[in-house]
């Protein structure tokens, strides 16, 4: 299919994988889409900054980059920085645009309640309800269509939301007057929302032909907002009180619209600012009339509300009346009733193939557009299920191929390179992501033969012998489960499962198929100091006393690690790794374990975040992990103490080794290394048949059982 994306080589359709649905979303085939001529353009009208407002960005930017040196320090920072400048990096970033489109329901996900396949629908989300011939679309952020609303008009649903919004906030009753200031799309869907909601409506504009048209669609009155005199108006239509509101929707640096709606309130009225205006207020007239002066935030409640908008938890209509997707039905009654004409506003209509003319047409002509529409004709969507973006790369024998599922940050940084790095032993074959935006950049930086947003493309493909997993915490057992019975091996990034439930269902996959090779990315058992200290332990042959302790930092409850659900908290998706390299370096089955906590506060601790867990093993070593998010930011993250047969050593950071007491020398290395690259090295060994310092997976699924104990007793001693 088609999408189209903002990135270096400017904006343009590019050829992607059909986005695949959640459990809780619909796969739409987008009918039309809605560019907004204000959000879109922003970035291509930069340029216009004064000089004065571009050294305040620059400010703006400095004092970030100081905030991340302090934080994270001048070296990660740095790199940061030399990144995200890199022109190749750069260009692979793919922005896709749209916010605001309609179609009809091609598919839908399993837990999809209130919707069927064939249902015409509008859309809204940025970067989700996007320009694009197929979407995928939560619940939330999707309504219903009449048959007598023409998908045109039903594709400024979103945009009519704001509209509404701004409206809903001003808090107005049947009869006062409002000020709708800026009559751009925004302003003069408001003129007609406000109109049929029984309001005295003003229009405010220094454009001549939009104040016409205000009128046409039913403004009562419209003067220049420029104009001397209209104070003095809106005084006398408003037997000289003043408006009950002023809604400012318009764009614009100066704080004018702003300090005239003072001008123009009555005592105690409100101002609602929807557009992005300036707002160097005068005091004195807010004061005087005592004066509200509110935000309203895009589309309702629920925006920028990750639980209402992706996960499809709706708010009780008992205790929130109207939400975004409720004011999209308000929206949308208006325009089935009559009440509402889009026609009238639509200046120009493109295909998706003239996104860049579209575009330049709105950022040169921008007084003579209002709304302009992409309009899209689809083949048959069977056909399209079909298609993958391929890359020409022959297939090499000998090589063991990969698919990567879930090409995440991590996984970016870290396997994909180091595959990358022994084309002797690996042949990258394809990459799925779930989104085409993610899909489209990993395909074009690694050039696999394809991309696809289905894994199970990937676990179907023959010619795939093994897969990466690196996707968020809550899908890896379902992914790992359907690797196991597609009969790949596979790596996958901690934790293996979340809860006994899908320990269970992994262990009964690998059961009936126990010739699959697989193994968790418990990397630091790969690291040069690890091995070093496990020959000296393996040496010794004594029991062993490790103290492990993680400076771990702070993660804010909104991270989605933290959350319950797709992150499992952190010791499920981190402190895994560290029950896993004491039982590595103990050598010996766990006999005993015992967790204490520091107690809840309510605020920035939590009991999973600061925890001391204790590791009893049957050949009478003890190890115990110290896992805090309350330490010093400067303070090392991890320090491993081991002690044993008079001779101790200490793991810095996975950077220094030191030995006390013994023959050995101490190791230094030049950069830190946790293990990423033998880890993958190793593996190659052990599907090849060779010694390999790979691990039973029983093992794996052992640590894994053991982490989710941990948090059970947690919960008991809570």
């Amino acid at each position: 299919m088609k999408q189209i994306f903002k990135n270096t080589d400017g904006i343009k359709a590019h050829e992607v994988p059909l986005p695949t649905q959640g459990e809780k979303e619909l796969l739409v085939a987008v009918e039309a889409s809605v560019i907004s001529t204000g959000t879109e353009t922003m970035d291509m009208r930069h340029n216009n900054l004064s000089l004065l407002e571009k050294i305040q960005e620059k400010k703006l930017l400095l004092d970030k980059v100081k905030k991340t040196i302090k934080d994270k320090g001048l070296e990660v920072t740095w790199n940061a920085i030399r990144q995200r400048l890199s022109p190749a990096e750069q260009a692979l970033v793919f922005e896709p645009m749209g916010y605001s489109n309609s179609g009809t329901i091609v598919a839908k996900g399993s837990l999809v309640n209130g919707f069927n396949v064939g249902d015409r629908v509008a859309c809204a989300g940025a970067g989700i309800a996007a320009h694009a011939e197929y979407v995928a679309v939560p619940v939330n952020l999707a309504v219903k269509l009449p048959d007598n609303v023409p998908f045109t008009s039903a594709a400024f649903s979103t945009i009519g939301s704001i509209a509404l919004q701004g409206i809903r906030r001003a808090d107005l009753s049947f009869g006062e007057t409002v000020v709708i200031t800026g009559l751009g799309l925004l302003g003069l869907i408001a003129v007609q929302i406000a109109k049929a909601w029984g309001l005295v409506v003003i229009g405010l504009d220094i454009n001549p032909a939009r104040l016409d048209l205000a009128k046409k669609i039913g403004a009562d009155f419209c003067f220049r907002a420029d104009d001397p005199s209209v104070e003095n108006n809106i005084r006398d239509i408003t037997n000289g009180y003043g408006a009950d509101a002023v809604i400012i929707y318009a764009a614009t640096r100066s704080s004018d619209p702003a300090n005239q709606a003072l001008k123009i309130c009555r005592r105690k009225a409100r101002v609602v600012v929807v557009g992005a205006i300036g707002m160097d207020l005068q005091r004195d007239a807010m004061y005087m009339k005592e004066l509200d002066f509110v935000m309203s935030t895009s589309y309702g409640p629920g925006r920028y509300d990750k639980s209402y908008e992706m996960n499809g938890i709706d708010y009780p209509i008992g205790y929130v009346r109207w939400t975004e997707n409720r004011n999209m039905m308000e929206f949308v009654r208006l325009l089935s009733n009559g009440q509402i004409d889009i026609q009238p506003l639509i200046s120009n209509t493109f295909t998706i193939d003239q996104a860049n003319e579209a575009y330049q047409s709105l950022v040169e002509n921008p007084g003579h557009n209002i709304a302009s529409l992409f309009l899209y004709h689809h083949e048959n969507y069977e056909a399209q299920v079909s298609k993958s973006e391929l890359y020409p790369r022959p297939i090499l024998k000998g090589k063991i191929r990969v698919g990567i599922i879930g090409a995440g940050g991590f996984v970016q940084s870290n396997h994909l390179p180091n595959i990358l790095k022994l084309p002797d032993l690996y042949e990258l074959v394809a990459i799925a992501n779930r989104t085409p935006a993610e899909a489209k950049a990993a395909g074009e930086k690694y050039k696999t033969r394809y991309i696809t947003t289905d894994y199970k493309q990937v676990l179907n493909d023959p010619e795939i012998d093994m897969v990466v997993i690196g996707t968020r915490h809550n899908l890896h057992a379902v992914q790992v489960t359907d690797a196991i019975k597609a009969g790949k091996h596979l790596l996958v990034e901690k934790p293996l499962a979340m809860n006994e439930a899908e320990l269970c269902m992994i262990q009964d996959a690998f059961n009936e198929n126990p010739s699959i090779h697989a193994t968790i990315g418990f990397n630091r058992r790969y690291s040069p100091l690890t091995q070093k200290a496990k020959n000296v332990i393996n040496k010794h042959n004594h029991p062993v006393v490790i103290n492990y302790r993680i400076n771990a930092g702070f993660f804010p409850p909104d991270i989605w690690i933290q959350d319950l659900e797709e992150g499992g908290g952190r010791i499920i998706g981190e402190v895994c790794h560290f029950i896993d390299l004491v039982g590595y370096l103990a050598g010996s089955e766990v006999s005993n374990i015992q967790t204490s906590h520091i107690p809840v506060n309510g605020k920035n601790v939590k009991s999973e975040d600061n925890i001391i867990i204790t590791l009893s093993f049957k050949n009478g070593s003890i190890g115990v992990i110290t896992y805090v998010s309350i330490g010093g930011k400067s303070m090392e993250k991890e320090r491993i103490e081991i002690f044993s047969n008079s001779c101790s050593m200490v793991i810095n950071d996975f950077k220094e080794l030191q030995m006390f007491n013994s023959d050995e020398k101490d190791i230094k290395l030049k950069e830190t290394d946790k293990g990423h690259y033998r880890e993958i090295e190793e593996f190659a060994k052990c599907l090849k048949g060779e010694h390999s310092l790979i691990l039973p997976f029983t093992n794996d699924l052992t640590v894994t059982g053991q982490t989710i104990s941990v948090i059970k007793q947690i919960h008991d001693l809570n």
